[in-house]
């Protein structure tokens, strides 16, 4: 087995070439359905009853959604993978169990997600069974509750390990397919100006994201309230329009990008802490959710964005994007795509939402 580094540029002005799609692209497509195979398998077998039907949509449906958390993880580790190049050997090995390792951490981290959700569904129905005074109560009850925690901690552990080794084998298969050689970027100097020549790409995407994660929310807040509904379509519209002025550069692009950043993060900030003054609840603090975790991070980006571009102005050329650019994209969709999925109540098949789970509780 070898490694094909892709040669460095000669000159230190030109940014490092970023691992090719066609090596990134396959490998992450495997991973990301084994990952999602095995945490379905799971949720069947010690998840929430409601979250175990049409397991195979299920499947289908999750792991396409984090397609883009584990092209990231393939990114990563092949960019970890170049910096050694050509001062270790070894040959595609290293690359290879790079690769598996970060892997099963996005997947770990993808179970994680899906047990802590399984497991707030099951103490809510333990909390309704109990509320219904029947048999197991008082000390009975919460040994049930410590026995559906310690199930589901079981659950993560043994679940590690068959993640680390699918991933290995999934991996070590595909090098096998592809004639035991794994390409990655060859390491070179990216100066700084031709970071920040990427940074707008990278705002407008942000802004892109937090937009579509509020667009999968309104159907939810028209149902509870019109006029919450209606904000989030016009924050939806601005978020759209501030990264259309980014793109073109126009003058206006970062003092908007700032204010669609920073407004709905105090507002996130009130309503979850001191809850809104008016609307169907006033002073009720509300649940905080995935949805809104995932936009807080894009909004969070977008604001550090803008104020690191504001003493400057934006950059009119247009040089190729280094593949610390590239990932920063990935990960902006990846965040986009968890958000997205878990504002229209994609991932998982729970009948209590959030906001019905925090009531029952």
């Amino acid at each position: 087995m070898s490694v094909q580094t892709i040669a460095a540029p000669a000159r230190v002005e030109q940014a490092a070439r970023p691992v090719p799609w066609t090596t990134v692209l396959p490998f992450a497509v495997v991973l990301a359905y084994v990952n999602g195979f095995w945490v379905t398998a799971l949720r069947g077998a010690v998840g929430s009853t409601e979250r175990t039907t049409a397991p195979f949509t299920s499947w289908l449906r999750d792991s396409t959604l984090l397609l883009p958390l584990f092209v990231l993880a393939v990114l990563a580790a092949l960019s970890l993978a170049a910096r050694g190049t050509g001062r270790r050997r070894g040959g595609a090995v290293r690359p290879a169990l790079l690769v598996a390792l970060v892997a099963t951490v996005a997947g770990l981290a993808y179970l994680l997600a899906d047990s802590v959700w399984s497991l707030r569904l099951q103490l809510v129905h333990l909390d309704t069974m109990g509320s219904m005074g029947g048999l197991c109560t008082g000390a009975c009850l919460d040994k049930q509750y410590d026995a559906t925690v310690m199930l589901q901690v079981r659950a993560v552990a043994v679940g590690s390990l068959i993640l680390l080794a699918s991933n290995v084998v999934a991996v070590f298969w595909l090098l096998a397919l592809r004639g035991g050689r794994l390409a990655v970027r060859g390491h070179g100097a990216i100066t700084t100006a031709q970071r920040r020549a990427g940074l707008p790409a990278v705002l407008a995407a942000g802004l892109l994201g937090a937009a579509a994660v509020h667009a999968a929310v309104v159907p939810e807040h028209l149902d509870e309230w019109g006029a919450a509904g209606g904000f989030f379509v016009v924050l939806t519209l601005t978020e759209v329009t501030a990264a259309a002025l980014v793109v073109s550069r126009r003058r206006w692009a970062l003092p908007m990008a700032l204010a669609v950043s920073v407004g709905p993060l105090l507002l996130w900030l009130w309503s979850r802490t001191l809850g809104m003054p008016f609307g169907p609840e006033p002073w009720v603090p509300e649940a905080v959710g995935l949805a809104d975790l995932a936009a807080c991070a894009l909004e969070l980006a977008t604001l550090a964005l803008a104020v690191a571009l504001m003493p400057a102005r934006l950059p009119r050329q247009r040089p190729p994007s280094p593949a610390a650019l590239r990932m920063a994209v990935v990960a902006v969709l990846t965040v986009t795509m968890i958000g997205f999925g878990s504002g229209a109540a994609l991932f998982g098949d729970a009948a209590v939402t959030e906001h019905g789970a925090s009531e029952s509780g």
